[in-house]
């Protein structure tokens, strides 16, 4: 499929140009978490930001247990979303530098600005995962950290926060500037010093 190059918006109109029968696709508990979202979409729509609609989804959902797995980089946004949940919800955390796996241990790139502390996003979710936590919210992982938390994590997970150093963790504003967009660095050249 290549949907991104579609005009008709059939599918949002509800006339879609293929039927998959999607519906087996989810389990009971997947289905609780489709219409749950659909409903904190549908009752907020524009009136919630992203902490406000996360809260609501897990009152919602019942969940009393949220997991935070964060990026070191943001240590102190970590305190302020674990003090805010915390009024409400029970919360556990984990820092993506827990257990400090070395990166000479994985064969990965060492630069002095960045450390020889590797990201550990498997054990975020085991850590997660043993704490109980019944929902887990990403804050700033790195591309491809992140997909291996959401690939280990049990429980449901759902970004707060995606990092881009660059664009002050904004990476959609790429795709708003013309000019962001004329000066994509398609082959960028590593960095070395």
């Amino acid at each position: 499929m290549k949907c991104h190059l579609c005009d008709t918006k059939g599918c949002s109109t509800g006339n879609p140009c293929s039927d998959f029968g999607s519906l087996e696709l989810y389990s009971e508990e997947d289905l609780k978490l489709l219409r749950t979202a659909s409903d904190v979409e549908a009752l907020y729509y524009c009136t919630l930001n992203r902490l406000e609609e996360i809260m609501e989804f897990a009152r919602r959902m019942n969940f009393t247990r949220l997991g935070i797995a964060f990026c070191v980089g943001f240590r102190d946004e970590a305190a302020m979303l674990g003090k805010i949940l915390s009024e409400e919800f029970e919360v556990f955390s984990a820092c993506c530098k827990v257990s400090s796996m070395k990166k000479d241990d994985v064969n990965a790139a060492r630069r002095p600005w960045v450390g020889e502390v590797s990201c550990n996003p498997a054990e975020q979710a085991r850590q997660l995962d043993e704490s109980g936590s019944q929902l887990n919210i990403v804050l700033g992982l790195c591309v491809g950290h992140d997909s291996l938390f959401y690939r280990h994590s049990k429980a449901p997970v759902t970004t707060f926060v995606v990092k881009d150093r660059v664009l002050g963790h904004n990476p959609v504003a790429v795709l708003y500037s013309e000019y962001l967009r004329k000066n994509l660095k398609r082959r960028p050249e590593e960095r070395v010093k």
